[in-house]
C-alpha cells in the first residue's frame, strides 16, 4: 500500500484530533523491517526523490486515512490542518504514491499543498504516509 501524500511526522496531539474528527490510523506496516541503518537510507532516499527501486525496504510507518464519507467534521479539520502545509509528494522511483485526482493534481502543482489534500479528500479518500510521532520513529 502507498498514500497519496507523505507526511513526515505527525503531533499526538493532530493525530488525536483528526481521529476525533473521522479519520483513521492504520495498523503499523513494515514493522518486520524495524529502523535500521538501511531502513533509515531508503526512506531518506525516498523523501528527496532518489529512486528506492520499491517499498519493501521502507522502514515502519502508518497512514492516516481520510474518507469523504466521515462527514463535514473531517473536511474543516483538513481545510485548517497545518500540517498540511508540510506534506509531500517525492518522486522517487519505486516509492509508489498513489496517483492524485485531477483536482487535487491541479491544486498540488500550483502549491496549495491544503488545497490537494482537501481536494483528494473530497474526491473520496486520502491517505497520508507517516513514518514519525512527534519526531519518533514509528514503531
Amino acid at each position: 500500500m502507498a498514500g497519496h501524500f507523505i507526511l513526515k511526522s505527525i503531533s499526538n496531539s493532530d493525530l488525536t484530533i483528526a481521529t476525533s474528527k473521522g479519520a483513521k490510523w492504520s495498523v503499523l506496516q513494515h514493522g518486520n523491517i524495524g529502523w535500521n541503518t538501511a531502513s533509515r537510507a531508503v526512506l531518506s532516499k525516498a523523501l528527496v526523490g532518489q529512486p528506492i527501486g520499491n517499498r519493501d525496504g521502507l522502514p515502519p510507518h502508518r497512514y492516516l486515512e481520510s474518507k469523504a464519507s466521515a462527514g463535514s467534521e473531517l473536511e474543516k479539520y483538513l481545510r485548517s490542518a497545518g500540517w498540511a502545509d508540510l506534506l509531500i509528494r517525492p518522486a522517487s522511483a519505486g516509492l509508489g504514491l498513489r496517483e492524485l485526482s485531477p483536482k487535487a493534481k491541479a491544486a498540488w502543482d500550483r502549491g496549495d499543498r491544503t488545497g490537494a489534500l482537501v481536494e483528494q479528500f473530497l474526491h473520496g479518500t486520502a491517505t497520508v504516509e507517516v513514518y514519525y510521532i512527534n519526531g519518533t520513529e514509528m514503531s
